[in-house]
């Protein structure tokens, strides 16, 4: 089981430009490992909350609903606030949505839609740019475009870990 806790997690954001194309590779391929790893799985299951915690459902809800967030993100660098926007990090967006009553179909598809979305805008802007970056306010660490993309990516497996697990 994936114990480790997303919160305990530091970052090494000292890579250049060359991993860029992978990272957009990841973030891009995050609706579909998501999709694989619920394919299949019986609702009693996709529903379960084991511990109390968040059922395979809340977790693929949880991955669409911090989309905004993240192309908030993107624009806060563009525009070098001195800050990103902050995260609610009791996640009450995710726990009060109800999404062990949709469909994991639906929950898959909204996913899709706004990854797009943030994948769009990726491609309008220079991830390169070196120059830019915003303080992340809970790691108390400068961003760039590439290094947020990069925590985004990290954020999806991290949580597609825990469905994979979650299915077992």
């Amino acid at each position: 089981m994936n114990n480790g806790k997303w919160f305990d997690r530091s970052f090494d954001l000292s890579f250049g430009a060359e991993r860029y194309g992978a990272i957009y590779d990841q973030l891009a391929g995050a609706p579909a490992r998501l999709r694989q790893a619920v394919v299949g799985v019986r609702e009693e299951l996709l529903v379960d909350k084991p511990g109390g915690k968040w059922s395979i459902k809340e977790q693929a809800g949880h991955l669409f609903i911090m989309e905004p967030l993240w192309r908030v993100r993107f624009q806060d660098i563009l525009e070098q606030k001195p800050v990103l926007t902050v995260a609610d990090l009791n996640n009450a967006a995710t726990s009060e949505a109800g999404f062990n009553g949709f469909p994991i179909g639906e929950l898959l598809e909204r996913f899709v839609a706004a990854r797009g979305e943030t994948m769009r805008l990726l491609d309008r802007i220079d991830a390169l740019d070196m120059q830019r970056t915003s303080l992340h306010p809970r790691l108390k660490q400068p961003m760039r475009v590439m290094d947020l993309a990069y925590f985004v990516a990290e954020h999806d497996d991290h949580h597609i870990e825990i469905v994979k697990e979650l299915c077992q």
